[in-house]
């Protein structure tokens, strides 16, 4: 019982961070644009990523509390297999464009301009608090792999065939999805989509989809 502990402990914690931070976005003002808009907050790949991993951690802490029984434990690592390249996404795209162009990420704060803009760089922008930040664009990654890597052994050559028409579906779901959202929007989600022709947002679902299977491939190469 004691070797279940720490993994339980990991799955529990990280699922309530990540409920917590998802609760806390509720009261932000962004939210309130966000309403009146098709899709709301799961026009967002960070949302999406966020319940999928949400899940895979209330599964995981189901198979830490009932060992016995395998479907849980084959349901939490098809759910790692899914998860954790999102998250790579979303940890890979989104801090480097905080750090970097934050006005590319980020939506305008001002409620007479709230349409993202990624070409003026002057404009306030609509932050969330840190903590909230790091519980929806940092513990989904970091819980994940670190749940990977100390828990869980590294997939199968014929497990890891399943990679690349999970990625591929996943791209195509969201990228049909954000567009669909778009289209009734008159704006994406993040103002790099906004401000790209149709064809440049291709090559963006296009790479975004190559970081989600190489992360994997990676982060399942090295594992020990």
């Amino acid at each position: 019982m004691a070797s279940r502990v720490s993994p339980f402990l990991l799955h529990v914690g990280a699922a309530g961070v990540m409920v917590w931070g998802f609760q806390a976005l509720q009261s932000l003002p962004i939210t309130a644009f966000l309403s009146s808009q098709y899709g709301g907050h799961f026009q967002f790949l960070t949302i999406q990523g966020l319940f999928v991993s949400i899940f895979a951690m209330v599964v995981a802490a189901l198979a830490d509390i009932f060992p016995r029984v395998y479907g849980l434990r084959t349901l939490k690592r098809a759910l790692l297999m899914l998860a954790m390249p999102l998250e790579a996404v979303v940890a890979c795209v989104y801090w480097p464009l905080m750090m970097f162009l934050p006005y590319a990420i980020l939506r305008a704060e001002a409620a007479g301009n709230s349409e993202p803009t990624f070409s003026n760089q002057m404009i306030k922008l609509a932050r969330i608090p840190l903590s909230v930040d790091l519980a929806l664009h940092a513990v989904p990654a970091a819980s994940l792999l670190l749940d990977f890597i100390i828990f869980e052994k590294k997939y199968s050559k014929s497990a890891q065939s399943y990679a690349m028409p999970l990625v591929g579906a996943c791209a195509l779901f969201y990228s049909s999805w954000a567009e669909y959202c778009g289209s009734i929007n008159g704006n994406f989600p993040y103002p790099f989509l906004t401000d790209n022709p149709f064809g440049i947002r291709v090559v963006i679902y296009a790479g975004a989809s190559s970081i989600a299977y190489w992360s994997f491939h990676l982060v399942n190469r090295f594992h020990v």
